[in-house]
């Protein structure tokens, strides 16, 4: 990533912006790791602290996660957070909100367990359980998303959505594209 030097963000800022970019146009998904503050140092051209400062703010809003002795990963929710995931407006089909609240009440208990671990393998186990709960929820996070963008309630509905909506077909349940760890940062 070459620097502007007419751009007024914090070097920290433009290497978070840019992995958020990678994230929401796909060449960054849920679980996917990224390089160490050393390595993303020397892709970005920036010092280490500058690089442990980004993947600090990352981690702070909930964009990344970190396993000791493992690295720092894409959430699984990254991709909803940054397209709005937020619900506007209550949802209205009894069915879907019964499997929200069932699906959210099972990611607080797990996030509770996590929490309260005193282990380091606890935490890893409950952090596992997090992101296997997410990823076997990946239709009902969907049909969530379409929901509410059938009724305005987001910016737009997520692409492989729209194109499914333009054919007038019911898509079958979608699934996000999975890793590949080849893909490097933005140059």
């Amino acid at each position: 990533m070459a620097h502007d030097p007419d751009d007024k963000r914090a070097l920290f800022q433009q290497v978070v912006d840019d992995i958020l970019d990678q994230i929401r146009d796909g060449r960054l998904n849920p679980n996917d790791p990224l390089p160490s503050a050393r390595k993303m140092a020397d892709l970005y051209g920036v010092a280490s602290m500058t690089a442990q400062r980004a993947l600090r703010e990352l981690q702070h809003r909930r964009i990344t996660y970190s396993v000791a002795g493992k690295g720092t990963f894409v959430h699984p929710d990254a991709f909803d957070l940054l397209r709005g995931g937020v619900l506007h407006e209550p949802i209205d089909d009894p069915d879907l909100r019964r499997r929200v609240a069932a699906y959210l009440a099972d990611q607080q208990a797990i996030t509770i367990r996590y929490h309260h671990a005193r282990t380091a393998d606890d935490k890893n186990a409950a952090l596992h359980e997090l992101l296997r709960h997410a990823d076997t929820n990946n239709d009902l996070i969907d049909e969530v998303i379409k929901y509410q963008a059938d009724r305005g309630n987001f910016a737009q509905q997520p692409e492989h959505l729209q194109r499914a909506s333009e054919g007038g077909q019911t898509p079958p349940p979608a699934k996000r594209p999975r890793s590949s760890r080849d893909r490097a940062p933005k140059q």
